[in-house]
């Protein structure tokens, strides 16, 4: 792999720690099995190289070529924390760090534009679609051209020599951590803190990416607790983030609240992801499963598996008439006209007597945050309401007592997902 870094700010050089009188501008690391080696090619410009010895980078075994190392995200991760790790401090720290030999801080030198280039970057994932890399959505300076296949061509601008480095650095880990063909990574807590550092260095970044950064990279709810005070504090407290992700977030809301005495009736139940997490929580009552769309041969596996003995799979609708307990209905009217999701919901009030009935759909007025103007959140959504749309469709067909709730991630006080919980009549 070689990375190439370049500006016309006359302290480039001061800026990056390497001095082209040291060993004729030649710096040499080991890395993994291999040699990393830093060249200064011109006071303007400056390379990085790493030459494998043998499969540092080889996620596989038993492939004896080792084309990771040519190419790597985590390699040009590993690349730039060995290099310029003294560039991902906080701003205002850096700002005020002298650098002796200038007399200077960096407030005063790192003033120009840079960028990097990497010729050969490897990316397999569905973040790069129709030509456009997700995040260059939402970071300015980032481009990614494909050369063949999984090889890209990136190419990162920013405004100072640290900015550019941390922009390049954010891209490699998001990459590495989405990208299907890539070895384990370690996550400490040292690791999530420098990273944290780089967001909050750059402004305007969306909540979004912020959602992705806890969703892909954390991995525990520990980690997450001792770091959301710093991510929240960046959007002012505007924001306020939760572990789970959108659809994991449901599940926890809903199956938090299904009473472990009764028998549920799962309405457009999908593949049984709800049945899935009760199950392991140990719900034990009989759990009926229906959906349109013949997910059977799912439950028979489920049934086979974990010796389920009370989930059973219903064909016909004629079959929940009369059905007196709870029942889920999340994530499902919203697949339908909205003229058939009223009829849908009429048909439940007037043909069950469920004791709770818990309804979740997208909340539309969310989708701002994912950076969606016109389209709905999936493409076989028909309809999304916004939140007020929600009460009142529900408010108009159960006259039932009832709750509503926001669930998931709150931005600005609106939330990814409508819910309610109706009581009995």
């Amino acid at each position: 792999m070689i990375i190439k870094l370049k500006s016309e700010n006359k302290y480039f050089l001061d800026i990056l720690y390497k001095n082209p009188n040291t060993d004729q501008g030649l710096y040499l690391k080991e890395l993994k099995n291999g040699i990393l080696i830093g060249n200064v090619i011109a006071e303007n410009e400056y390379h990085c190289v790493f030459l494998d010895g043998k499969n540092s980078y080889l996620p596989e075994e038993g492939n004896q070529i080792d084309f990771q190392s040519y190419c790597s995200p985590l390699l040009a991760l590993n690349i730039a924390t060995e290099f310029f790790n003294h560039l991902y401090k906080e701003n205002s720290v850096l700002d005020e760090t002298i650098i002796s030999w200038l007399d200077k801080n960096y407030a005063e030198v790192d003033t120009e534009k840079c960028t990097i280039e990497v010729p050969t970057f490897f990316l397999d994932s569905s973040w790069y679609k129709n030509e456009k890399y997700l995040l260059s959505k939402y970071i300015d300076g980032i481009t990614l051209v494909n050369k063949m296949g999984n090889n890209y061509e990136l190419k990162i601008e920013g405004a100072t020599v640290r900015e550019a480095v941390q922009k390049f650095s954010l891209v490699a880990l998001f990459t590495h951590f989405t990208n299907r063909y890539a070895v384990y990574t370690f996550i400490d807590d040292y690791f999530i803190q420098k990273h944290i550092t780089m967001f909050t260095n750059l402004s305007g970044i969306p909540y979004f990416v912020f959602y992705l950064f806890i969703k892909r990279i954390m991995r525990s709810p520990i980690q997450f607790e001792k770091f959301k005070p710093q991510l929240e504090a960046y959007f002012k407290s505007e924001v306020q983030f939760v572990f789970t992700d959108t659809h994991q977030s449901r599940k926890e809301f809903i199956c938090s609240k299904i009473n472990f005495e009764e028998p549920v009736l799962d309405f457009g139940c999908g593949e049984l992801q709800y049945f899935k997490l009760l199950n392991k929580r140990g719900f034990t009552e009989e759990y009926y499963a229906y959906d349109e769309v013949d997910f059977k041969h799912v439950a028979d596996k489920i049934q086979s598996l974990e010796k389920a003995d009370n989930l059973v799979w219903i064909k016909n609708l004629e079959e929940l008439k009369g059905f007196e307990n709870q029942i889920i209905l999340s994530e499902v009217i919203e697949h339908n006209s909205l003229e058939e999701a009223k009829s849908l919901l009429i048909w439940i009030r007037d043909n069950t007597n469920f004791t709770q009935l818990f309804v979740t759909t997208p909340d539309k007025d969310f989708n701002v945050n994912y950076e969606l103007t016109e389209e709905f959140r999936h493409d076989d959504h028909d309809f999304e309401l916004s939140n007020a749309e929600f009460v009142k469709l529900i408010e108009e067909i159960f006259p039932n007592p009832k709750n509503f709730y926001g669930v998931g991630d709150c931005v600005k006080g609106v939330y990814p997902t409508s819910a309610v919980i109706i009581q009995k009549k």
